[in-house]
């Protein structure tokens, strides 16, 4: 499975936020006031703050909704999920990680004098109850969510972002740092080490093509069985001998080429350079007139007979420098706020390595996802 603790990190810890965009169409009529928890019991301390279970709830719902948009509802049966943790272990461990790093930073607001304005709490309890009315009534009561829960929480996101913006407004990140980011981009560094007449070559070529693969329903290339794709490696192998022995590359690709998309133009077609898998990068070496070795693709066999270089004019390299401007002006400001999150996340471990976290771990492995106290631990994984 793709999905990984640290993907999913990066959606569970904008997960307060996801709670002040999105909400659902309809509205379900819920009680006015639900009760606590009953075990409400102290989940875990930080310095001399206690965090209660039913604190907890509104980020075990949250995280459970994420894994489930990212793996359906069956995510939870993946027993090696990441790094051979099960599904939900990884989940918990994100949600204790955001719980903990929201704890601390609302307790950073106080500390810095970071309060949220009348307008700001207006926005923040409209935002809240339109989430919680948005809210699936199981889920409210599975849960145990109260307005007063969904409330504190969204204000707690406010003033966990404020105090990010505060601690970073000055941050300018160094040209250097930002240098490394954009190279550490392939296709940026692609482009950028690339000579404008090469990257904007176009190859005028004619194509044999013989296929092994074919799409399924998905739009995926499937082989079409074992003795076909045998059958074609022959196959292109004795075309590519005929080629080389001077046989006319015409007459070649009337008689065997399988490339439907080219065959009433006799195999002719424009290939513009910059759109070369890496395994077709050597056709650039080519010169009009040249045959190139046989080239094996997701879908089949190839063989290509370069008619002419096209170069690129003066219209097509100045949109192309204009594009690649904009480009790179998204990718800077992308990697700045990456780096800017790198710089407070030094911040926030600092903060967090001089506070004291005592967890419950008992009352903790007990707890889980689905925002259930069991009478037994349900995973000897929870904790690390």
């Amino acid at each position: 499975m793709k999905s990984t603790y640290e993907l999913i990190s990066k959606y569970i810890l904008l997960f307060m936020c996801i709670f002040c965009l999105v909400g659902c169409s309809s509205k379900k009529e819920v009680k006015e006031e639900l009760n606590f928890y009953e075990d409400n019991d102290k989940l875990i301390a930080i310095d001399d703050v206690d965090i209660k279970v039913d604190e907890v709830m509104p980020y075990l719902l949250q995280v459970k909704m994420e894994f489930e948009e990212l793996g359906g509802e069956d995510v939870w049966d993946h027993n090696d999920f990441s790094g051979g943790k099960k599904a939900e272990d990884v989940a918990k461990l994100a949600v204790l990680d955001n719980l903990i790093r929201t704890k601390i930073l609302v307790k950073k607001s106080d500390e810095m004098g970071i309060t949220i304005t009348e307008s700001e709490e207006k926005d923040v309890n409209a935002q809240a109850l339109k989430y919680y009315n948005d809210l699936e009534k199981a889920d409210i009561e599975n849960y145990h969510l109260t307005k007063e829960s969904i409330f504190n929480s969204f204000k707690e996101y406010r003033l966990v972002n404020k105090v990010i913006v505060e601690m970073t407004k000055g941050y300018v990140p160094k040209e250097e740092e930002l240098n490394n980011k954009l190279l550490e981009n392939e296709n940026y560094a692609k482009l950028k080490s690339s000579s404008l007449e090469d990257m904007l070559l176009s190859l005028k070529v004619v194509h044999i093509f013989i296929k092994t693969h074919e799409k399924n329903d998905n739009g995926e290339y499937v082989l079409i069985s074992p003795d076909i794709e045998e059958k074609a490696k022959k196959e292109i192998e004795d075309i590519y001998k005929k080629a080389v022995d001077g046989e006319e590359f015409a007459s070649l690709v009337k008689k065997y080429s399988q490339d439907e998309s080219t065959k009433d133009n006799n195999g002719e077609y424009i290939l513009p350079v910059r759109l070369l898998d890496d395994n077709f990068q050597s056709l650039i070496e080519l010169e009009p007139g040249e045959i190139s070795d046989i080239k094996k693709s997701d879908y089949g066999y190839h063989i290509f007979k370069v008619i002419e270089k096209i170069l690129p004019t003066d219209e097509e390299v100045k949109e192309f420098e204009e594009e690649f401007k904009k480009y790179e002006s998204q990718l800077k400001e992308e990697y700045k706020e990456q780096l800017k999150n790198s710089a407070f996340n030094k911040i926030y471990d600092e903060w967090k390595n001089n506070t004291v976290v005592d967890l419950n771990e008992d009352l903790w492995a007990r707890i889980d996802i689905f925002g259930n106290i069991n009478e037994n631990p349900i995973s000897d994984k929870n904790i690390e």
